[in-house]
């Protein structure tokens, strides 16, 4: 098997239901897979302006490409579940001496392949600023549906909350509420682009189609470690 090396800890309780979703794949296998885990020390006023804010961006590239020469000499790949960290994934990928995967183009590639048209996103306000899927859903022919503005600022509040370890029943109403407006936009389906968000909405809390980007990115590392994935294939925008 390949060794899976993850840079997380943005936050540290995404990183680890990330952790559990590649190791349950293996629970019928003949053993566990080889994971090396990095979790970056992202102060929280860090995570309070990037997040919310899409400022601070540069210390958060500085953590993850510093996470990556952590973790590269002993692994065959690399995966961040985290979105927000894929604004940079050009100069990670520069700096990494493995390949790194990106969970914004194994997103589009899973949607794509479902033949999904228009898609709802609820990510941190530094992603939809910095048109992390924006860009490229529209160059494979899908249209994302981003919340109000004064939604997104409520997505945003309560992604940071996530991050400090704080669950609130009233953010997941809220969480519930703005998809449903979403869905009202023409949406087909939402994806959790923000990998904190499904520590508090999953699909049994939905009666619509509810995508999690760590499930895709999950699929994709357990793909790799086994060596029935091959190492980048790019994005087709035909």
């Amino acid at each position: 098997m390949k060794t899976c090396g993850i840079v997380g800890g943005m936050g540290p309780e995404a990183s680890a239901l990330f952790y559990m979703k590649i190791v349950k794949q293996f629970i019928h296998t003949k053993g566990y897979p080889p994971i090396l885990m990095y979790s970056v020390p992202e102060p929280f006023q860090i995570a309070d302006c990037f997040l919310q804010h899409n400022e601070e961006g540069d210390l958060l590239e500085q953590l993850v490409i510093e996470g990556i020469k952590k973790v590269h000499d002993h692994v065959d790949f690399c995966v961040i579940p985290c979105n927000t960290a894929h604004i940079y994934i050009n100069t990670i990928r520069q700096a990494s001496k493995v390949p790194v995967f990106s969970i914004v183009e194994e997103t589009c590639r899973f949607l794509k392949m479902h033949k999904i048209k228009k898609v709802g996103i609820l990510a941190t306000t530094a992603s939809v600023d910095n048109q992390l899927y924006t860009k490229p859903l529209y160059e494979n022919n899908i249209v994302p549906i981003l919340p109000a503005r004064h939604h997104q600022k409520i997505v945003s509040e309560i992604i940071y909350r996530l991050v400090k370890g704080e669950i609130l029943a009233s953010d997941k109403a809220a969480l519930l509420m703005i998809i449903g407006s979403l869905k009202k936009m023409g949406a087909e389906c939402v994806i959790l682009a923000c990998t904190d968000l499904p520590i508090l909405l999953s699909q049994d809390d939905i009666n619509f189609p509810l995508f999690d980007t760590l499930d895709i990115l999950a699929e994709v590392a357990k793909n790799a470690i086994i060596g029935e994935y091959t190492v980048g294939n790019s994005l087709s925008t035909a």
